[in-house]
C-alpha cells in the first residue's frame, strides 16, 4: 500500500484549487500513462458541488471545466451498496445508487462526498474503472463494485488498481459502542481504534479490509491520509468539505436536506 497526501498534487495555492487530480498507483508505482485515468475531488474552494435530480447547482459546471469534450455521469446518493453499469452518460440519468463501473473514457463518472470515503477502481487490462461512495452504512460497496466488473468486463482482482480518497480520519470519527463493534466484527478490529477510551471509526482500515479481501493486492492500493474534517492549508483554513465539521453539530431540528446544505460537498470523479 502507497500512503500519500493529496496535498503533493494540488497545484495552485490550496487555498485557490478548485479541485485535485492523482493518479493510481501499481506496483507501488503511479500510472502516468496518458490512458490511465486518474482520480480526484474537489475541494472548499469549489464551493458546494451537491447534487440532486430535481435541483440545478451552477457550481457542478467545474466538472466539465476539468473534462473538456467529456460528458459527466452523477448518481444520487442514498447510501447503500448499489453499483451500476454505464455505457454512457445518460445511463445514470436519474439513476439513485452509490457506485458507477464503466469502460467508456468520454464519460465521467462522479459521486458527491462530505467525509464519506470516495473509493476509486481501474482494471489495468481491460480499462474497466469504477468509483464508489462509501459512507458507514455503505462500507462495503468497493467489493460490490470489484465483483460486477469481473461480471461485466472479465476483471481479475490481481490486475486492478485501487484508491481510497480523502475522508474523515480516525482522529475525528468518534462512534459509540455499538457501532465500533460492528466494524470490528465485519471489517476487522483495526477498523476501530481507541483514543482517550473512546472509539474512533478508521474507514480507511475498514475499506483496506474490505479490498484485501476482495482480492486487490496490497502494492496496487493507494491512500490518501489526509482527514477532510481537520486537514488544513498554511493559512489554517480547512481545504476540504465537511459534515462532522460544519453541519453535524447542528440541532436534531434540523433535517437531513438541511444538514446538506449547511456543509460543502465535493464531487469525486475518476477520468
Amino acid at each position: 500500500m502507497t500512503s500519500i497526501t493529496v496535498l503533493d498534487y494540488i497545484r495552485e495555492p490550496p487555498e485557490k484549487a478548485p479541485a485535485l487530480q492523482v493518479p493510481f498507483f501499481f506496483g507501488s508505482q503511479p500510472i502516468v500513462s496518458p490512458t490511465a485515468p486518474r482520480w480526484g475531488m474537489t475541494l472548499c474552494a469549489a464551493g458546494s458541488l451537491r447534487f440532486r435530480w430535481n435541483e440545478q447547482n451552477e457550481k457542478r459546471v467545474l466538472l466539465s471545466e476539468l473534462f473538456p469534450g467529456k460528458e459527466i455521469a452523477p448518481i444520487e446518493l442514498i447510501h447503500s451498496k448499489i453499483v451500476v453499469e454505464a455505457e454512457c452518460a445518460a445511463d445514470t440519468k436519474n439513476i439513485q445508487a452509490d457506485g458507477i463501473i464503466s469502460k467508456n473514457r468520454n464519460i465521467v463518472p462522479t459521486v458527491t462526498v462530505a467525509d464519506c470515503v470516495p473509493i476509486f477502481l481501474f482494471d489495468t487490462v481491460s480499462g474497466a474503472f469504477g468509483i464508489f461512495h462509501s459512507g458507514w452504512k455503505g462500507t462495503g460497496i468497493v467489493a460490490e463494485g470489484v465483483k460486477l466488473m469481473g461480471e461485466r468486463f472479465g476483471t481479475k482482482p490481481k490486475n486492478v488498481a485501487a484508491a481510497i480518497g480523502p475522508h474523515i480520519g480516525s482522529c475525528c470519527y468518534a462512534v459509540d459502542e455499538e457501532r465500533a463493534d460492528f466494524f470490528k466484527a465485519h471489517f476487522g478490529e483495526k477498523s476501530v481504534v481507541m483514543r482517550a477510551e473512546k472509539p474512533m471509526l478508521s474507514l480507511t482500515e475498514a475499506n483496506l479490509f474490505v479490498l484485501k479481501n476482495a482480492g486487490i493486492q496490497d502494492e496496487n492500493i493507494v491512500v490518501s491520509t489526509d482527514c477532510t474534517c481537520c486537514t488544513k492549508n498554511a493559512s489554517g483554513k480547512p481545504i476540504f468539505g465537511s459534515f462532522r465539521r460544519e453541519a453535524a453539530f447542528l440541532p436534531s431540528s434540523f433535517s437531513n436536506d438541511e444538514k446538506s446544505r449547511a456543509m460543502t460537498v465535493q464531487a469525486a470523479f475518476i477520468g
